[in-house]
């Protein structure tokens, strides 16, 4: 009961230092202030709080946000209770909202009468004699125990037995053309809207219901139909399950976005719990806002057709004026023109869980969607004058992002993505998804170092001789892994080569190695009978992708130190930067010619 402005106005008048102060021991390191994560276990201090950003962030657990989110986190408050709360410790009147008591016992009529339609609709599934509705359900595997979790209900083909069943629970007619699924014809006479239909309850985040959603189990259209807007449901401002996947969207540090009711019920019903869906309109500014408040990372999955695709770039889109160093989106692209459903029953959810951990950042979907936004193909040489194009139209998006850092750093990655578009023209591996592929590293920089370290490992297992391989660049018993573990693991297998050990993997699976080299298996599996003379260049290959991405994280790391950077090939002001963007794109240029040589 605040204004909207009234939450800005706390987390500009609030130190976060003072907030977080009250549950951790701060120590002050410069303009910052350091201690022990409240949020996870942990004996050395990886949580920082920055009074002139004014957020807190751990470094251990990824925890991050305001004043107001360090409440609810802490607390185990909502939005409006935290922010109550925060005015009320620190003395801030909270300007009042009139409070109107009429309105409000309408409200609670309104939340009731939709209680007891609910009510009505689980009734007629669990105890009516409606098999074809249950079966439905059974064929997308939903148990019962998974249908009264989310109060599944079925509405009978009739176009008066809800009607009547809440005229009889003494509902006037005006509270009863309240609900949003009441209809009226040109006779002013009721009628039900949701005939023969599967019921979706819609709760608001405290949990009650507020609206439904219908899928017809015969040829009705439309397929999905919605209860009207409301005084309380309002399509552009709820979420599907955001109710029920608040706690783990928090627990996991992400929310992922699904399209429709199916969909986040099949994966909450798979353990993927942080999960939420749009209500049959295209995702919006409040939804994402709504979630922002929540939590820092969302990821979108929709259906991998071409609606799906359509719908992740018109997403993308609405997200670029909220996007910010410390908020952001990202998607999850599924191949063969799955849904999030097919996937599952497929490839099961710990898979899916993957792709949600490693989605495609949002500034590689938009460069992605600049091609099917101007009809350019991916996979054929690009022209000067179709890079132009690209480029203005990523210059449009950059515009729409208001965050100082965030729209830098995306035009400096548009600009070094244009830079080597088309260089490695016919070797680029395609993505399975679609024109989502492309890249040297998978997403993750910490996958991509230990996939080219297993890979080194693997090769130098194949082949013995190469433990003793040295050029002008590279020398494979100097090189370093930053996995402790594989570093080992490359150390112990050039000490057993050295000793004359000819049977190496079973001697490193003696050694407790067993786990470290399953992929090992996996990749010499792949060579076979192949001789190193057929794969030295892919060997120098891995050895100089290793080094370039030390060079090239080096070369972000130095990145941060300059204010003001242009473009990557021509405004670095700094000599030091400059010497290793000139070592980094001349690896780059060995990495292509080796790359034609295959």
């Amino acid at each position: 009961m605040f204004p909207k402005d009234f939450p800005e106005k706390l987390r500009s008048t609030i130190l976060a230092s003072e907030v977080v102060g009250k549950k951790v021991k701060l120590k002050s390191r410069g303009r910052e202030f350091y201690g022990l994560c409240p949020f996870h276990n942990e004996k050395t201090p990886s949580f920082t709080v920055n009074d002139q950003k004014g957020f807190y962030h751990c470094f251990g657990c990824s925890a991050h946000g305001d004043v107001i989110s360090f409440v609810m986190n802490s607390d185990g408050l909502d939005y409006k209770n935290a922010v109550t709360k925060l005015a009320d410790d620190f003395g801030i009147p909270i300007p009042q909202v009139k409070f109107d008591p009429i309105k409000e016992n309408l409200l609670e009529r309104d939340y009731l009468i939709l209680e007891k339609a609910c009510q009505f609709f689980e009734k007629n599934l669990h105890e009516g004699s409606v098999s074809e509705a249950r079966n439905y359900l059974k064929k997308r595997n939903l148990n019962s125990t998974i249908s009264k979790k989310f109060r599944l209900g079925f509405a009978p083909n009739s176009y008066e037995s809800l009607t009547n069943f809440l005229k009889s629970e003494s509902f006037t007619d005006s509270e009863i053309s309240r609900t949003g699924i009441i209809g009226q014809n040109d006779k002013k006479k009721f009628y039900d809207k949701f005939r023969n239909r599967i019921i979706f309850p819609i709760n608001n985040k405290k949990g009650h219901v507020i609206a439904f959603g219908g899928r017809t189990i015969g040829e009705d259209m439309p397929k999905y139909l919605n209860s009207s807007e409301t005084e309380i449901f309002k399509k552009n401002q709820t979420l599907y399950n955001f109710d029920k996947a608040r706690k783990a969207i928090f627990d996991k540090g992400y929310a992922v976005v699904v399209e429709g009711y199916m969909d986040a019920i099949s994966l909450f019903a798979n353990g993927l719990e942080n999960v939420v869906a749009g209500l049959g309109t295209a995702l919006g500014a409040e939804h994402l806002k709504e979630l922002f408040y929540n939590t820092d990372k969302i990821v979108i999955c929709l259906d991998g057709d071409s609606a799906g695709i359509r719908a992740a770039k018109r997403t993308s889109e609405i997200a670029l004026p909220l996007v910010t160093a410390k908020k952001n989106i990202a998607f999850a692209f599924l191949p063969n023109q799955m849904d999030p459903d097919d996937f599952i029953k497929e490839f099961g959810a710990k898979e899916l869980e993957k792709i949600f951990i490693n989605p495609t950042p949002l500034s590689e979907s938009l460069f992605e969607f600049a091609f099917t936004e101007l009809g350019i193909d991916r996979n054929k040489k690009i022209s000067a004058e179709n890079k132009a194009k690209i480029e203005a139209n990523l210059a449009n998006k950059i515009e729409a992002i208001r965050d100082n850092a965030s729209k830098k750093y995306f035009s400096l990655f548009f600009k070094d993505s244009l830079f080597f578009l088309g260089r490695n023209f016919g070797k680029e591996k395609k993505n399975p998804i679609g024109n989502f592929g492309g890249r040297i590293f998978p997403k993750n920089s910490a996958n991509a170092q230990d996939s080219l370290a297993i890979n080194i490992i693997a090769f130098i297992v194949k082949f013995p001789e190469l433990a003793s391989f040295r050029d002008d660049i590279s020398d494979v018993k100097e090189m370093q892994f930053s996995n402790e573990n594989l570093m080992q693991l490359k150390e112990s297998l050039i000490e057993l080569i050295e000793n004359g050990e000819k049977n190496l993997l079973p001697a490193l699976e003696k050694a407790g190695r067993d786990n470290d080299i399953s992929e090992v298996k996996n990749i010499l599996a792949r060579l076979g009978d192949s001789t190193l003379d057929s794969n030295l260049v892919q060997f120098r290959i891995l050895l100089l992708k290793d080094l370039l991405l030390q060079v090239s994280q080096q070369y972000q790391e130095s990145l941060g130190e300059i204010d003001e950077i242009e473009t990557h090939q021509s405004a670095i002001t700094s000599q030091k930067i400059k010497e290793i963007f000139d070592y980094k794109r001349s690896l780059e240029q060995q990495i292509l010619s080796l790359e034609l040589e295959e």
